[in-house]
């Protein structure tokens, strides 16, 4: 069973994508920050990462920029999710490879960008 770890501060979200991913038939875990994800990172060595682009506190550039500092982290397939308005072009030189627009997205295409970014994983 692939392993999809979501980084996300807000609960009700989390749970959303949690359900998502059982959906496609992964195991999530949750954490609610970038110092958190690189823990869970280490212990649990998730096969892709969903991440929202503005955590309390933070944003997910610090963590992307972290990841691909890492040789063995660089190629983790990662999608964004956020209610910013961010475009996939800029994020692609981070090793995002899908993005989720919180505001817009309906449940078949969060399904359908987990089995992409999972699929994409080693």
């Amino acid at each position: 069973m692939k392993k999809l770890l979501i980084v996300e501060d807000d609960k009700n979200w989390a749970d959303i994508l949690c359900s998502y991913a059982a959906a496609v038939g992964a195991e999530a875990r949750v954490v609610a920050s970038g110092g958190q994800a690189m823990e869970m990172i280490d212990d649990w060595q998730p096969d892709a990462i969903v991440l929202d682009m503005l955590l309390a506190g933070e944003t997910a550039v610090a963590l992307l920029n972290e990841l691909r500092s890492h040789v063995d982290l660089a190629k983790l397939p990662i999608a964004v999710c956020s209610n910013a308005d961010v475009q996939l072009a800029d994020l692609r030189p981070f090793g995002v490879t899908a993005l989720l627009d919180k505001a817009s997205i309906l449940p078949d295409e969060v399904r359908a960008i987990f089995r992409e970014v999972l699929d994409g994983a080693k």
